[in-house]
This record gives C-alpha cells, structure tokens and sequence, in this order.
C-alpha cells in the first residue's frame, strides 16, 4: 500500500467514527449546542495496524524484534536476557517465531475500557464482563489472538473487589516464551 493510499484510509477511517451530537438541553430546560466525538471502541489499547496487529502505540504485537529496533521501540538484541526462542525486558518480550509476544502497558495507560494501574477489580470485571481469573489477577481476551492480564500486588494470594491493578499487560495468546518472559 502505497504512503498517500495509506494517509487517506486512516483519514476516511478516521471522520467515519465521528458523530455529531443534537443540541444538549441545559439546566433550566434550554439548549445549548454541543458536538462530542464518539468512537467505537477499540478492542485493544490501541487499533490494528495496517497488518492487523494490536498494540500499544507504535508498538504491535507479532512485530520481529528488528521492526521494533528499527522503529526505536525497544533496546533488546538476540544477545539480551532471555531463553532460546525470546528476549525479554520489563516493556517487551519478543520471540523468535512470533515477534512481540508481550506488550506492558505504561503505568499511566489505559485500556480502551477505561482500565488502568489502581483500578479495582470490580471495575476490571464491569469493563470485561468475560475476565476470568488467574494466577496474578484477572485475564481478558480483546481479539482472537490478544488478551490483557491485569496483574495485582504480588504479595496478595487472593484478590477482592476492592483491589487494585498493579501492572497491566497485552500479551499474545499464542507464544513460546517461557513464563517467567511474560
């Protein structure tokens, strides 16, 4: 696809999800004109790529850890920490096979639900109805091929409505990474 194609799909994609809104009435039964724009929500903290990749910003999973270099994304090399099919840092974890595997989400970030570090898990289970729970907290699938972990303090074994997400992060669901890289 050429650059020009590009610029205006993401433009056409882009006035396609906004909406105008009606005149809003004001306290006092008036009007007062508004426009909002509203957006579907993604199904991920950031849309598909041209590729169809969900990601992070520039960041997408199933990236080769060259296009992430090139990119500026990450320091990693073949040579960094890690088992024999990946290589893995406290941002990214990448495989051989599947390219950008995991995917953890900035301390300020959000979820395109709204969910992000210190949201309660009751907020996690309203925003991903189909959250089941694991090991470190609670797991969302947002595509056939992606799912976010909202991972709790580490020093809790169990975890309630009340507690809070501590890490957030969007992993692949196919890998071959060892758990302790994801």
């Amino acid at each position: 696809m050429n650059r020009s194609l590009a610029l205006i799909t993401a433009a056409v994609l882009g006035l396609a999800a906004c909406t105008s809104t009606p005149d809003v009435p004001a306290p006092g039964g008036t009007t007062s004109p508004g426009t909002t724009t509203v957006t579907t929500p993604p199904r991920a903290v950031a849309k598909a790529d041209d590729r169809n990749r969900l990601g992070y910003g520039a960041l997408k999973l199933g990236m080769t850890l060259e296009e992430a270099r090139a990119a500026g994304l990450t320091d990693l090399t073949w040579a960094s920490a890690g088992d024999r099919t990946c290589v893995a840092d406290d941002a990214v974890a990448v495989s051989r096979r599947y390219g950008v595997v995991r995917i953890t989400l900035p301390a300020g970030a959000k979820t395109s639900r709204g969910i992000g570090v210190g949201s309660t898990y009751a907020d996690v289970r309203s925003a991903y109805p189909d959250a089941t729970e694991y090991d470190d907290g609670w797991k969302a699938e947002v595509a056939d091929n992606a799912a976010y972990s909202f991972a709790g303090n580490p020093e809790f074994v169990f975890f309630g409505d009340t507690d809070e997400v501590f890490r957030i992060k969007l992993g692949a669901v196919e890998t071959d990474c060892t758990p302790a890289l994801l």
